[in-house]
Protein backbone atom coordinates (compact mmCIF):
# COMPACT_ATOMS: atom_id res chain seq x y z
CA UNK A 1 0.00 0.00 0.00
CA UNK A 2 1.21 3.47 -0.80
CA UNK A 3 -0.60 4.98 2.19
CA UNK A 4 -2.91 3.51 4.85
CA UNK A 5 -3.31 -0.29 4.83
CA UNK A 6 -6.78 -1.81 5.32
CA UNK A 7 -7.46 -3.24 8.80
CA UNK A 8 -6.33 -6.85 9.15
CA UNK A 9 -3.75 -6.63 6.35
CA UNK A 10 -0.94 -8.06 8.47
CA UNK A 11 -0.71 -11.14 10.71
CA UNK A 12 -1.25 -10.92 14.47
CA UNK A 13 1.50 -8.98 16.23
CA UNK A 14 1.29 -10.83 19.54
CA UNK A 15 0.69 -14.36 20.77
CA UNK A 16 -2.76 -13.23 21.97
CA UNK A 17 -3.82 -12.36 18.43
CA UNK A 18 -3.73 -8.55 18.49
CA UNK A 19 -3.78 -6.92 15.05
CA UNK A 20 -3.16 -3.37 13.81
CA UNK A 21 -1.98 -1.93 17.10
CA UNK A 22 0.55 0.64 15.76
CA UNK A 23 2.18 2.01 12.64
CA UNK A 24 -0.69 2.64 10.23
CA UNK A 25 -1.80 6.09 11.44
CA UNK A 26 -1.24 8.11 14.59
CA UNK A 27 -4.19 7.41 16.90
CA UNK A 28 -6.01 10.48 18.23
CA UNK A 29 -6.92 10.14 21.91
CA UNK A 30 -9.18 12.29 24.11
CA UNK A 31 -6.33 13.56 26.31
CA UNK A 32 -4.93 17.06 26.05
CA UNK A 33 -1.17 17.30 25.59
CA UNK A 34 0.73 18.26 28.74
CA UNK A 35 2.72 16.96 31.66
CA UNK A 36 1.80 13.44 32.75
CA UNK A 37 2.72 13.97 36.40
CA UNK A 38 3.23 10.90 38.55
CA UNK A 39 0.46 8.80 36.98
CA UNK A 40 2.01 5.75 35.34
CA UNK A 41 -1.13 3.84 34.39
CA UNK A 42 -3.57 5.42 31.92
CA UNK A 43 -2.45 9.03 32.43
CA UNK A 44 -5.16 11.49 31.38
CA UNK A 45 -3.14 14.67 30.96
CA UNK A 46 -4.38 18.13 31.91
CA UNK A 47 -8.10 19.05 32.10
CA UNK A 48 -7.83 21.43 29.11
CA UNK A 49 -5.37 22.65 26.51
CA UNK A 50 -4.80 23.68 22.90
CA UNK A 51 -3.30 20.47 21.50
CA UNK A 52 -4.63 16.90 21.68
CA UNK A 53 -2.47 13.84 22.16
CA UNK A 54 -1.95 11.17 19.53
CA UNK A 55 -0.04 7.92 19.91
CA UNK A 56 1.58 5.04 18.05
CA UNK A 57 3.29 6.41 14.93
CA UNK A 58 2.24 6.24 11.28
CA UNK A 59 3.18 5.01 7.83
CA UNK A 60 5.06 8.30 7.32
CA UNK A 61 7.46 7.67 10.23
CA UNK A 62 11.07 7.01 9.35
CA UNK A 63 14.01 6.70 11.70
CA UNK A 64 15.64 9.82 10.25
CA UNK A 65 12.89 12.11 11.60
CA UNK A 66 10.16 10.16 13.41
CA UNK A 67 11.60 7.04 15.02
CA UNK A 68 8.40 6.11 16.88
CA UNK A 69 6.88 2.81 15.79
CA UNK A 70 5.85 1.83 19.31
CA UNK A 71 2.61 1.94 21.27
CA UNK A 72 4.16 4.20 23.93
CA UNK A 73 5.03 6.91 21.38
CA UNK A 74 3.25 10.22 21.98
CA UNK A 75 2.95 13.37 19.88
CA UNK A 76 0.67 16.40 19.80
CA UNK A 77 -1.45 18.22 17.25
CA UNK A 78 -4.24 20.80 17.24
CA UNK A 79 -7.78 19.35 17.16
CA UNK A 80 -8.47 20.94 13.76
CA UNK A 81 -5.58 19.08 12.06
CA UNK A 82 -6.51 16.93 9.07
CA UNK A 83 -3.82 14.69 7.58
CA UNK A 84 -3.65 11.25 5.99
CA UNK A 85 -1.53 9.88 8.83
CA UNK A 86 -3.92 10.68 11.74
CA UNK A 87 -6.87 8.51 12.68
CA UNK A 88 -8.81 7.10 15.60
CA UNK A 89 -9.78 3.72 16.99
CA UNK A 90 -13.37 2.72 17.66
CA UNK A 91 -13.58 0.88 20.97
CA UNK A 92 -16.18 -0.44 23.37
CA UNK A 93 -16.14 -1.89 26.86
CA UNK A 94 -15.84 -5.67 27.02
CA UNK A 95 -19.07 -7.53 27.75
CA UNK A 96 -18.89 -10.23 30.42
Amino acid sequence: WAFVAPAGSYPAQTSTGLHDMIGNVWEWVADWHGARGDVLRDPTGPASGTERLKKGGSFLCHKSYCYRYRSAARHKNTPDSATSNNGFRCAADAVD
